[in-house]
């Protein structure tokens, strides 16, 4: 192992830590916040990176795709939370969200069939020394922070934000506040699936997707949510950046074990620290 690797690696793994971050935090705030319990998540990026697929081949450029992604993510989002995952009981929301994403993951079968599908981009790198530094994720992680950055400004100095923050907190003294509760849950779980569709566009850029391409996305949300803290997002952000350097060391040295590893960690955490490594015992 050379030095020159190491550096690699921590720096693909950093970069790919903010795109994981962009990733697992609008996951985690669905699940820990809002208290809903999503297995649908990775479907749905698997559709919005299909949307990006679809506008690409078209012509549409970058604003144009935004413009059909975003409103159409914020109302699939508001549709869900008012009517399909209506109920506070984890265990309903569990089976209704398992089969959203089995109707959405035949239905992606059905029209796009199984075939892989990518933009074809190749990603643009420097190499300083013997140090090859990936431009396209360096990019991307820098645009997911700036965009999480906004989200977490949003929620911290709007009124609609401390609105947020007080259905997660007291959704009971809320309601006794004058907030629609219901209202306000709703319009969160919708802006979280706008994060989840930008996420849909950067994955695009690296990834290829066919229908079965959530799973592994689910999993890693899951992955870094547990070892973050359920409920705490800024837990979950920098455990992000762990597991995005951790990645990058298997792919890397081990890309065979990838997948069995990063389960057994995933059980691991499970296992000897279940509230995270940042969460409360």
């Amino acid at each position: 192992m050379e030095f020159y690797d190491i550096v690699t690696c921590v720096c693909a793994g950093l970069f790919m830590g903010g795109i994981y971050a962009m990733l697992a935090v609008p996951f985690n705030f669905q699940l820990g916040a809002l208290k809903v319990t999503n297995f649908a998540y990775g479907n749905l990026l698997m559709v919005a990176m299909y949307t990006v697929f679809i506008c690409s081949n078209n012509g549409i450029p970058m604003w144009g795709m935004l413009a059909v992604l975003l409103p159409c993510f914020f109302l699939l989002g508001w549709v869900i939370r008012r009517y399909i995952v209506f109920t506070d009981d984890g265990n309903v929301q569990s089976l209704l969200t398992m089969g959203l994403a089995i109707l959405i993951e035949n239905l992606a079968q059905v029209v796009w069939g199984s075939f892989p599908r990518s933009l074809g981009t190749i990603e643009s790198g420097v190499i300083l020394g013997d140090i090859y530094i990936s431009m396209t994720r360096l990019n991307l992680s820098l645009l997911a922070l700036a965009l999480l950055g906004v989200g977490y400004l949003f929620l911290q100095k709007s009124w609609y934000g401390r609105c947020i923050r007080a259905l997660v907190q007291r959704p009971q003294m809320a309601s006794v506040m004058g907030i629609n509760v219901p209202r306000v849950a709703a319009m969160a779980f919708a802006a979280s699936c706008c994060y989840l569709a930008l996420t849909g566009a950067f994955m695009m850029q690296l990834y290829r997707v066919e229908p079965h391409t959530g799973h592994s996305f689910l999993t890693m949300c899951f992955l870094i949510s547990v070892m973050g803290g359920i409920g705490n997002l800024v837990g979950t952000f920098f455990s992000a950046f762990i597991i995005g350097v951790i990645s990058a060391f298997l792919s890397f040295f081990v890309p065979g074990y990838h997948d069995p590893l990063i389960f057994l960690m995933f059980i691991g955490i499970l296992l000897f620290r279940p509230s995270g490594l940042f969460g409360e015992a």
